[in-house]
């Protein structure tokens, strides 16, 4: 792979009550500028160009997540543009899921950010940014 980065964020913002719209105002605004500042320290190179790949992980606390996926990857993608990369229309791929903080799961060949990040207990977001597979693999 040529291109990649790991970054972790904040939990992610509230949503309203309906969870269909993520909250207005200071919240949102706040954690937007989270997933800036986390990619702006994570990337230290010029913005990717080609196809991309989002990895898009929210370890969430509590018995839902508190945003459905498409409302959470949208801001992740829109503040890592010009930073990470130059367009988010440069993802052509994405993976994106909620994992429960404390749930089952394996840990074998886990990335040390994420197993980090578990350990701390605290909700948190995790972006990776790779290559897009070429070719893409099909569904089995």
């Amino acid at each position: 792979m040529r291109n990649g980065t790991d970054v972790r964020t904040p939990g992610v913002r509230r949503s309203r009550s309906a969870g269909v719209e993520p909250v207005p105002g200071p919240n949102l605004t706040n954690w937007r500028a989270a997933v800036a500042g986390a990619a702006t320290q994570n990337w230290h190179n010029p913005p990717l160009t080609g196809d991309l790949k989002a990895i898009i992980i929210n370890f969430y606390a509590g018995n839902k997540p508190s945003v459905d996926v498409d409302n959470m990857s949208k801001p992740i993608l829109d503040e890592m543009q010009n930073i990470v990369y130059r367009d988010d229309r440069q993802i052509v791929q994405a993976e994106i899921a909620h994992l429960k903080i404390g749930a089952a799961f394996s840990i074998m060949r886990v990335r040390p950010i994420i197993v980090n990040s578990i350990q701390s207990g605290n909700e948190f977001v995790y972006v990776r940014i790779e290559d897009a597979a070429d070719p893409f693999s099909l569904p089995k």
